[in-house]
């Protein structure tokens, strides 16, 4: 079984808190440790009259540091401390008086500065370091008469400003982890893909459509000197590339053939996902059920796994049990490089049909109505399902292995050191628009966000 561990710093640590408490219950004062959060403070000196027991409600917030050894760069007189930026940052903004108090407490010594009063100037603030005067800076009994004028009064109305939050930003690129490894091309007599899907067809062959044809050749990811290739191929021009070497080459034209070739493998990946293609709009979307029931994707969000409805039939205002479009989950697809990597960015849409196959008439005006109630947590959520279903596996029943030329991994996103209010995603609308996006009954309840 293995021990618990407490480490010397926590001892440490604790001898400090205790060293404070010593000094401020001699003085007369409430003293307080906080062992909750972590966050700049450790505890706080509440104002107590000595002579009447009264207290105040006035406080102080103390940051407290111990060490063992010599302080940094210290000497008879004096020494400094550096503050962390975000401690400073926090301790400034709010008008809560707080001290940092520094101590050694196998030698019973502490010293003390009011942060606000240190940091006044400029060039302090810059360095975020403090230099204690071992003679001025004694924090001991004599001390009680300086935080007694610090404090702030109870009429004041202590305060911190709300903790820095930080915020994640979701983009809509979807790493790429693998494409095939390797790209061929061959001369071939054939001119049309329809001619060469016809000679499949005489000969019962399926396979899948990761090719192209240009100038006189086969573009493949398949190896075109393998069955059925080989004979829609002139096997002795075959020449054979890294896949790599398109997806770095600084040529535009190598860069489109192999976006091309990476288009058509998303295409037959979705495919074996169950999901169709919209020729006219160029987009991928979920197929109707037979019975046209509402088909839901459960899928992980960004705190629960959640579901989401990818297809639903409304019926018409007057009668329910008549259709009056169905409404499917899409999204527009588009290969980009950004650095040394290549994503797949993600564009959620809405695909409409009058019966789950043919085209609704009003598609435009479906797709705008739904624009105008989705806020950011809304679309945030259809992306993240259309993330997590991309990188589920291919497998089943007619493909038992895995899809070898195109696979997913997580959406790409960026750590701020602030937090972003949702307001700010609607700030460019006016009007109309930006009424609809506030009204409360439109404010959609994800609770998986």
């Amino acid at each position: 079984m293995t021990p618990k561990i407490v480490p010397s710093q926590g001892i440490l640590g604790q001898l400090g808190a205790n060293l404070i408490e010593r000094f401020v219950l001699q003085m007369g004062f409430l003293w307080r440790a906080l062992h909750i959060f972590d966050v700049g403070i450790d505890g706080e000196i509440e104002i107590r009259d000595p002579t009447t027991g009264e207290a105040t409600g006035s406080f102080i917030k103390v940051q407290a540091k111990a060490t063992g050894r010599a302080f940094q760069a210290e000497t008879e007189n004096s020494f400094e401390f550096t503050c962390d930026q975000r401690d400073l940052d926090y301790w400034l903004r709010g008008n809560a008086p707080v001290i940092l108090i520094v101590c050694r407490p196998d030698a019973d010594e502490a010293y003390w500065v009011s942060i606000r009063e240190y940091f006044r100037e400029l060039a302090a603030l810059k360095t975020r370091k403090v230099i204690f005067d071992k003679g001025k800076n004694r924090f001991d009994v004599a001390s009680a008469a300086a935080l007694k004028d610090l404090a702030v009064s109870k009429t004041s109305g202590v305060y911190f400003s709300p903790l820095q939050k930080t915020d994640v930003l979701y983009s809509n690129l979807l790493q790429i982890t693998s494409f095939a490894p390797h790209i061929y091309i061959a001369e071939t007599e054939f001119r049309h893909p329809g001619a060469v899907w016809e000679e499949f067809k005489k000969r019962h062959i399926r396979v899948g459509g990761e090719w192209f044809l240009k100038d006189k050749r086969f573009f493949s990811f398949h190896d075109l000197e393998s069955p059925p290739f080989d004979s829609i191929c002139d096997v002795g021009t075959l020449e054979r590339f890294g896949s790599d070497e398109w997806a770095e080459s600084p040529d535009e034209d190598t860069k489109r053939d192999f976006v091309r070739l990476l288009n058509l493998a998303l295409r037959e990946r979705t495919r074996r996902q169950n999901l169709w293609y919209d020729k006219s709009q160029e987009y991928y979307y979920f197929g109707a059920p037979s019975d046209l029931g509402t088909r839901k994707i459960t899928y992980q969000s960004l705190k629960l796994e959640v579901s989401r409805e990818v297809f639903k039939k409304h019926g018409k205002k007057k009668d329910q049990k008549i259709t009056a479009y169905c409404r499917h989950s899409a999204f527009w697809g588009d290969f980009l490089r950004l650095g040394e990597n290549w994503f797949l960015q993600i564009t959620p849409t809405y695909h409409f049909t009058r019966d789950g196959k043919n085209p609704d008439g009003y598609r435009e005006q479906h797709v705008a109505g739904i624009k105008r109630l989705e806020r950011n947590p809304a679309v945030i959520g259809h992306l993240l399902m259309w993330a997590a279903y991309l990188k589920r596996p291919t497998r089943d029943l007619f493909s038992p292995e895995e899809y070898p030329f195109l696979s997913f991994g997580d959406l790409e996103r960026v750590e701020l050191d602030v937090n972003l209010p949702d307001d700010i995603w609607y700030a460019a609308e006016e009007g109309q628009e930006a009424e609809t996006l506030e009204a409360e009954e439109n404010q959609p309840a994800l609770f998986g966000l």
